[in-house]
């Protein structure tokens, strides 16, 4: 038996389907069987969909269709005899692509026998350009041709039962039933919202949502027609949606069945919850949110595109239709989450010769760990200043490691980008219709991270417009992004650093040595030299204001370069052992060598001069050695650092 009468075989309603198909198609005079004889036996078998939906309506009859049907017929079809079988050589191309299509409906869904449903979801699937026409003609408008698809799909499989805490008590989306993908899509929508000031959730907000999200189907599905989604459609609906004096609301609101969320919009979460279920998935993904849009509203996504991007709503069904969801939903990474001493500890270890700073930046750790949040300010503002290297940036990515439990958790700006005035689209964003909407980096970085340290790197480096934009974040946490939504950092520590004041610095500890070690009055000269400097370039004093720690980094002792060096020693010795199998023992002289060479670049470059000495006297000279010719083939097991004569570092074969 062919596959051709396998598949034919599990047809379900005839012993037969051959037969019938030729029978009820034979109206038609032709030399083989096409899609309209399928189309026209479907609708003529009362209780299928097709009857119901092409002909059990009010002022629809048989005689109709068929008129319709033979509108579409092209006249040579009829020169030959009907077919007196339905076999391979008296389908056409067509019918063949259906039934195979109708045979994929089946595996995918797990079923036994192809029902009416599968026949006319793979007879939508093939039709051409006109029979299609043609049933959009049937139909009273095009919402009631999705609205037939939808029908056919819950025939192929049943209706999925929507759980009765599907919606909590209190009409709230149940996060249980939402994988880590989905629930970012309920979050980022209820943000929206708050930026929109608006009182209910509409459709229209729910596809802003999707839209606004590069890695969702509707996005991908439209920028793979070559659309540019943020900026052509993105755009507009934001500016369809933002009115004159809107007002943002507070921070509580729910989407709640019933109080804030349209019945059309719970539809389309149900729907993507029966979506998940058909899948075989227990939890709503993004996937099946922007699907079940698809679906449902595609409507509401044509009206954004212009005439000539028509065809991309058909691109973007099919891409819809055919996308594969396993790569939707990451598992969510447990977070770690560290102790008030663990993250003291961690911090003192891993940030040396800074002990001062860190005791200024903990309390404000322990009341974010504590939950004691500050009404419409950020966690923590603080400003670090000092020399070059001496730990400002890297306290601040210890604070994300630590404070938040991923290194991930840091939104980083190097604020020498945002130099001029027209830097700022790329710092929040440009308006809708402009180069750069929609791309902001600070804006962004909220959304995807709004519980992260937000890093304002050489903050004197950006310009006085940029500087008034962040005077309200400092104050309130919120930026406004021009793509619509009102950012909000008020769960975030915003950290500005500066190296102000350096020159000053640098001249006052030669001519007055005995001032590096003065740890009582050299932070608060140094906060005085940067405050100056920062005025000269336009840093508002009111900025200092929102400041609530202003923490100098000192230069580095003797003693803080030895322990620098200790730190870089152990990584890169491991490596020769871990890697290479080489032991290499450093003497304290040679530590002591390598720490005093940092020390006296430590004024320039900070603890960046550690890893270059330790580079220049042990992980290059090691490396030369053991690619001597004498050894490459038979490496020493062991070698030796010390000191000779002048202070020379010499590494040897212990043999």
């Amino acid at each position: 038996m062919s596959r051709f009468d396998k598949i034919l075989g599990a047809v379900v309603g005839a012993e037969n389907p051959g037969s019938k198909i030729v029978a009820e198609g034979s109206v038609f005079p032709r030399t083989k069987v096409q899609l309209r004889d399928w189309l026209y036996c479907l609708t003529r078998a009362t209780g299928t969909a097709c009857h119901e939906w092409l002909i059990d309506r009010p002022g629809q009859d048989i005689d109709a269709f068929v008129e319709a049907i033979e509108g579409g017929m092209d006249e040579d079809d009829g020169d030959g005899m009907p077919p007196m079988a339905l076999k391979k050589e008296t389908a056409s191309a067509d019918v063949l692509s259906m039934l195979q299509r109708a045979d994929q409906i089946r595996q995918e869904h797990n079923q036994p026998l192809i029902n009416d449903a599968m026949l006319a979801l793979a007879l939508l699937d093939s039709a051409d350009e006109d029979l299609m026409a043609m049933l959009e003609a049937w139909m009273v408008d095009e919402d009631q041709l999705e609205a037939f698809r939808r029908d056919l799909l819950a025939r192929v499989v049943g209706e999925v039962e929507i759980p009765e805490d599907f919606f909590e008590e209190d009409g709230t989306p149940n996060e249980r039933y939402y994988s880590v993908s989905g629930k970012k899509v309920l979050r980022d929508l209820r943000e929206d919202i708050v930026s929109f000031g608006a009182k209910k959730v509409t459709t229209r907000h729910l596809l802003f949502t999707l839209l606004g999200d590069e890695a969702g189907l509707i996005h991908v599905g439209l920028a793979i027609r070559g659309i540019n989604v943020k900026t052509e459609v993105h755009a507009g609906l934001s500016r369809e949606m933002t009115r004159p004096g809107r007002k943002r609301k507070k921070g509580d609101f729910q989407l709640t069945k019933g109080d804030t969320l349209l019945d059309s919009v719970v539809d389309v979460l149900e729907q993507a919850y029966q979506s998940a279920r058909r899948r075989g998935e227990e939890q709503v993904g993004r996937f099946d949110i922007n699907r079940s849009f698809v679906e449902h509203h595609i409507g509401e996504i044509r009206r954004l595109l212009s005439a000539e991007d028509g065809a991309a709503i058909a691109a973007l069904q099919q891409y819809v239709k055919t996308a594969d969801p396993d790569d939707d939903d990451e598992e969510e990474s447990p977070l770690e989450r560290y102790t008030i001493k663990e993250i003291e500890d961690q911090l003192h270890r891993r940030i040396c010769g800074q002990e001062t700073a860190i005791e200024r930046t903990v309390p404000w750790v322990k009341r974010l760990r504590f939950g004691l949040p500050r009404d419409g300010r950020p966690a923590a503002v603080f400003l670090f200043l000092g020399p070059t290297g001496a730990g400002k940036t890297q306290l601040a990515k210890e604070l994300a490691r630590f404070v938040f439990g991923d290194p991930d958790k840091l939104i980083f700006l190097e604020m020498g980008q945002f130099k001029t005035k027209e830097s700022m689209s790329a710092f929040i964003g440009a308006p809708p219709g402009y180069v750069g909407y929609g791309e902001g980096l600070l804006t962004n970085g909220l959304k995807d991270k709004p519980e992260s340290v937000v890093l304002f790197d050489e903050i004197e480096k950006a310009s006085v417009e940029v500087f008034d934009v962040l005077l309200r974040f400092a104050d309130e946490g919120m930026i406004n992004d021009p793509a619509g939504p009102v950012r909000d950092g008020t769960q975030c520590v915003i950290v500005m650093t500066t190296n102000a004041g350096q020159a000053w610095l640098r001249e006052e500890v030669i001519a007055n040595p005995e001032l590096r070690g003065d740890t009582e009055s050299l932070p608060e000269l140094l906060l005085d030299a940067a405050r100056k400097e920062l005025a000269e370039k336009g840093f508002r004093p009111e900025f200092l204001g929102r400041v609530d720690e202003c923490i100098s980094f000192l230069p580095f002792s003797v003693a803080t370069c030895r322990k620098i060096v200790d730190l870089v020693l152990e990584g890169e010795l491991k490596k020769f052992r871990d890697l290479k199998g080489i032991e290499i023992e450093v003497s304290e002289e040679a530590r002591d060598v390598m720490a005093a060479k940092a020390y006296a670049r430590s004024m320039d470059e900070g603890a960046r001069g550690a890893p270059r000495a330790v580079n220049e006297a042990i992980v290059t000279p090691a490396i030369d050695l053991l690619t001597r010719e004498e050894h490459e083939l038979n490496p020493p097991k062991q070698l030796i650092a010390s000191v000779a004569d002048r202070d020379q570092i010499i590494l040897e074969p212990n043999e």
